[in-house]
């Protein structure tokens, strides 16, 4: 089918209820967790062929928090359906007042390629669980893992409830021409902004996932062997190529030198065995990449690190020593390169920070309160972690999303929920009392009657 006839199809299937009650939504739920349970092994070695995703660490990212989302939805989703009851206004008296959750309709997925699993099906677990139908644009740089989606979801799925369209540039601006009901975009903020400009001239509400150079900051106080391992770590998952990945480090001047030398024996102990694509390391997705993180390795200046092989796309895990200004620091680095400031003044970096972009994530090492509450009541950032890193993406009751250019809208668990469906206000009246008063006219002893009734000092 064309991208226009599944549209039409989809919004025909939605307006005739194909995913409307409680019983269809957790029926389709649990046929995408049976589908993904069966299909694992096929799933995780997708993700292998593509960007040389270790077993362990494909189950972890790409299955198992997938496997839990759904998990969480199929327990709470009744509940989350409810009407939920609200105040009422004395105007208003007597009467009953609700809210209810409806779905948008027709919805469009489009996910990336460096988590071409999770980052596809968390979006749709939500767009079900809310009732809707959902066409899913995987991304066309992870082709193994996005034409084994396809085919498995085709099998299970009639397509007029959840379709899958492969392509590139062209397929997107084409579905972004067609009138859906909402657009969940997880991606670069550049492309991010094409989505949004496109969904502006048909009105159509959007979640923007984006990303951004999230912080680390190892304070004064901070253990800096712990700090070291949680940070490199990652740094390391899917070799740096993850969206809320420390993009650069602020250590304390007095933690400087044993930043560098926990962070030696960090890498040491995770790699002792020299880094292997497939085996306990990520390749970078393809050369372009490669050559664009080897361009920035090859004008930093390297602390620790800093070999890379282009045939086998393997760069090592480098520390840079850097500036606000350098070349590094302009943009998302998306890579296993982690540049290092440092400073001395708690003020002068929070004010750096003020001045970048806001982004995704970031990550406090300290245990002092005071700098804590200053940098979060001071600092704008999408969600992050105190004396961790990426964890907070495990927590399904937290939301999950951006500020600014790292994005707007949250998601997982209940929040997925809600991202993909709307607040609809209900207020039920009965036929008694109907006082004259409130139908014209409107004359001097109705407004007096009124001000008595419903005016407060």
């Amino acid at each position: 089918m064309t991208i226009s006839s599944t549209i039409a199809q989809q919004n025909e299937a939605f307006r005739g209820g194909i995913n409307r009650s409680v019983k269809s939504r957790k029926e389709h739920l649990n046929r995408l967790k049976n589908l993904i349970s069966e299909h694992e092994k096929a799933l995780s070695d997708a993700v292998k062929k593509d960007f040389g995703k270790p077993y362990s660490e494909a189950y972890v990212t790409e299955i198992y928090t997938v496997l839990q989302e759904i998990d969480l939805h199929l327990k709470h989703l009744e509940n989350w359906m409810k009407p939920k009851n609200t105040g009422s206004a004395i105007v208003t008296f007597p009467s009953k007042n609700y809210v209810i959750r409806q779905p948008y309709g027709a919805v469009l997925v489009i996910s990336p390629w460096n988590y071409p699993i999770h980052l596809a099906l968390m979006p749709v677990i939500g767009a079900l669980s809310a009732g809707n139908t959902v066409v899913l644009k995987p991304s066309e740089l992870s082709p193994n893992t996005s034409a084994l989606l396809r085919k498995l979801l085709h099998q299970e799925f009639d397509p007029k409830l959840l379709s899958v369209f492969e392509g590139e540039a062209d397929t997107v601006q084409e579905l972004l021409k067609q009138p859906f009901d909402k657009i969940f975009f997880t991606g670069s903020t550049r492309v991010g902004k094409i989505v949004m400009k496109a969904a502006a001239e048909q009105l159509i509400p959007v979640t923007l996932e984006l990303g951004g150079k999230s912080p680390a900051i190892v304070h004064k106080d901070a253990n800096t062997d712990v700090a070291a391992r949680r940070i490199w770590w990652g740094k390391t998952i899917n070799a740096g190529q993850t969206c809320v990945a420390p993009d650069f480090v602020l250590v304390h001047e007095s933690l400087a030198k044993s930043f560098t030398e926990e962070s030696k024996k960090a890498l040491d102990l995770f790699f002792k065995k020299g880094l292997k694509a497939g085996e306990n390391y990520t390749q970078i997705v393809n050369k372009d990449h490669f050559d664009r993180l080897n361009n920035l390795l090859k004008n930093s200046e390297i602390i620790l690190g800093g070999k890379s092989n282009r045939k086998t796309r393997i760069i090592e895990p480098t520390l840079i020593r850097a500036d606000w200004d350098d070349e590094i620091m302009q943009d998302e680095i998306f890579g296993p390169l982690l540049p290092v400031i440092t400073y001395s003044d708690e003020e002068t970096i929070i004010r750096n920070l003020q001045k970048r972009p806001s982004p995704l994530a970031l990550y406090l090492f300290t245990d002092d309160s005071h700098f804590q509450n200053s940098v979060i009541d001071h600092v704008p950032f999408g969600g992050g972690c105190i004396n961790d890193t990426i964890v907070h993406l495990g927590n399904h009751n937290l939301p999950f999303g951006g500020v600014g250019q790292s994005g707007m809208g949250a998601y997982h668990g209940q929040y997925s929920f809600e991202a993909f469906s709307r607040p609809q206000s209900i207020l039920k009246k009965p036929f008694w009392p109907d006082p004259d008063f409130r139908y014209p006219p409107y004359d001097e002893t109705k407004m007096t009657w009124f001000k008595r009734l419903f005016t407060r000092n």
